[in-house]
């Protein structure tokens, strides 16, 4: 891999970041990938007769591009993944095919890693070089631009609880602004409150930071404050009771809003510019070593990838072209998966059990856990209950899974596959619109929601799910829904309303969630088990707030 690195090509590569190369003196040259689901970059950097010492193609959000023929380049081929928290299921596949992966999200970083990529670092989203507003040229106390759906309820809570609080300070509540408005409005604010989808630290922080403004953000512990000191130069709050007690005292404490602000700005100029960011890169790629897949099997992950997105509906191309790169490759267990959920999705369920059939026939691949997944999945599908069984006692003879009792039933078998892809971490697929009707199920929540399409108020199926879902943020709204079926059934069992109170208190209700901490208390107390009461909510509210808005 050569270590001086001149020519650079960057694809779909942001304006400004693209400015910082060419301002240090490297040859550029920018192309735009997307919307063209596959794109032949050799046969680009040809016509532009330009041979580059390094590739960086950054995510595109929205419209999603695949690029081929990156093992015929001799140099450094990096991809930086933006999104992580919600498209690490696909991303996974598609690092297969870069020497080096950056993630904004250093969470993330092991699940982008699973498919076997073997250099994913950490490269945090960056501000922008910002002039800093005087204090007292800033109407607004408060300000939150951001959209609400009604996928997000919580985000509606929230805004409520802001313009009640920040009704005095002249807040500004703004959605579908331009870029450059919305970074112009922050220039007018002093406060900036932020939430995120799944824990992860996101853009608002940034940008927030880069006019000076004061973040207040969910408690996201320490890769959050790696980047940011809490306390100086941004706010933490851990609950909606947290979040209320902080926005006042930071309205009404100007002094050390504007403090923090300031310390917040310096740090981005900093750390955390564009500059930065583009010299990070370059370290980082002169440090890679050739990892990327090469001939056949850039070909496979180039086809995962592409199945990955496909099945996500990130990648808009007809599922025969899909099942015909498949088709063409030599078959090994990943691509043998791939094409039993691809199948099982177009309903082709004629071939889909020949191809089951074949697969149980020939005992092809037996030890991949992946593709003994897929097979009994699909075989629940076509209703072939004995090969459904079959590839799960495969996975038990070929793994160190521990032997269980016989599964009678399909939600017997999925509970199974369900606890045992839980051992093996494999959670969600966190941002993809899992439909039971529709997809296998490929990880422990989705087997289980497989079973509640059927059984929707499966009080052990929905314990089960609780448990998975629990430490995992951002799914609160969802665990409230099984959370409340539950107590329909089991209304003496005081952890049920202390779990819903807590997910009620991570979603901006206040008043609910303070109530049924009240019922869980009582509860508990007339239970004899409020020495638990109390240990539980201290090992998840360390602060001791909760129990003091509460009657003893």
């Amino acid at each position: 891999m050569p270590s001086d690195i001149r020519n650079i090509c960057l694809i779909d590569i942001s304006h400004t970041i693209a400015t910082e190369f060419v301002k240090a003196g490297y040859s550029v040259l920018r192309i735009q990938a997307t919307p063209q689901p596959f794109f032949d970059l050799p046969t680009t950097l040809d016509k532009h007769a330009f041979i580059p010492d390094l590739v960086l193609q950054n995510e595109h959000i929205g419209a999603r591009s695949i690029l081929t023929g990156l093992d015929q380049l001799d140099c450094p081929l990096m991809f930086w993944c933006v999104d992580p928290h919600l498209n690490a299921h696909w991303h996974s596949a598609y690092a297969r095919l870069f020497d080096l992966t950056g993630s904004t999200q250093r969470a993330w970083i092991p699940k982008i890693r699973q498919q076997g990529a073997s250099d994913v670092r950490w490269l945090p989203w960056y501000g922008r070089d910002m002039a800093r507003t005087a204090w007292d040229k800033r109407p607004h106390g408060l300000t939150f631009v951001g959209r609400v759906t009604e996928q997000r309820p919580a985000r509606k809570w929230m805004i409520e609880i802001l313009k009640n609080k920040g009704a005095p300070f002249n807040p500004a509540i703004r959605h579908d602004l331009t870029h450059s408005a919305m970074m112009q409005l922050y220039q007018e604010s002093k406060i900036i409150p932020n939430e995120s989808i799944f824990g992860e630290i996101n853009f608002r922080l940034f940008e927030a930071a880069s006019c000076g403004c004061m973040a207040l953000c969910q408690d996201l512990g320490k890769e959050q404050e790696e980047l940011f000191e809490p306390g100086r130069e941004f706010a933490t709050y851990s609950n909606v009771a947290d979040f209320g007690e902080k926005l006042s005292l930071y309205l009404k404490n100007d002094r050390l809003t504007q403090t923090m602000g300031r310390a917040a700005h310096a740090r981005i100029q900093a750390e955390h510019l564009p500059v930065h960011r583009m010299e990070r890169i370059v370290e980082y790629a002169r440090s890679a070593t050739r990892n990327r897949a090469t001939g056949t099997d850039a070909a496979k992950w180039t086809t995962l990838a592409a199945c990955a997105m496909w099945e996500a509906d990130v990648l808009h191309i007809p599922s025969a072209d899909l099942l015909k790169r498949l088709n063409d490759l030599p078959q090994d267990a990943d691509l043998t998966a791939a094409t039993v959920r691809i199948q099982a999705m177009t309903g082709s369920l004629r071939v889909l059990e020949d191809n089951i059939n074949t697969i149980l026939g020939n005992n092809f691949h037996a030890d991949s856990p992946a593709l003994n997944l897929a097979g009994s999945m699909a075989s629940l599908r076509v209703n072939h209950w004995d090969g459904a069984k079959a590839f799960w006692y495969r996975h038990l003879k070929t793994t160190d899974a521990r032997e269980t009792s016989p599964p009678r039933n399909a939600k017997e078998l999925l509970t199974l596959w369900a606890k045992n892809l839980k051992q093996r971490d494999h959670l969600i697929r966190a941002g993809f619109p899992f439909d039971a009707t529709r997809h296998l199920p490929a990880t422990a929540a989705e087997c289980l929601m497989a079973v509640l399409e059927s059984e929707p108020e499966d009080l052990p199926t929905l314990r089960l799910l609780d448990t998975i879902l629990r430490p995992i943020p951002g799914l609160e709204l969802l665990r409230m829904g099984f959370l409340s079926i539950l107590t329909l059934h089991e209304r003496n069992d005081w952890r049920l309303a202390f779990e819903i109170a807590l997910a009620n208190l991570k979603s901006y209700r206040l008043k609910s969630g303070l109530e049924e901490l009240q019922l869980a208390r009582d509860m508990a107390r007339r239970q004899g088990q409020e020495t638990i009461f109390d240990k539980a909510l201290k090992t998840r509210d360390p602060s001791g707030m909760l129990s003091g808005m509460i009657d003893p």
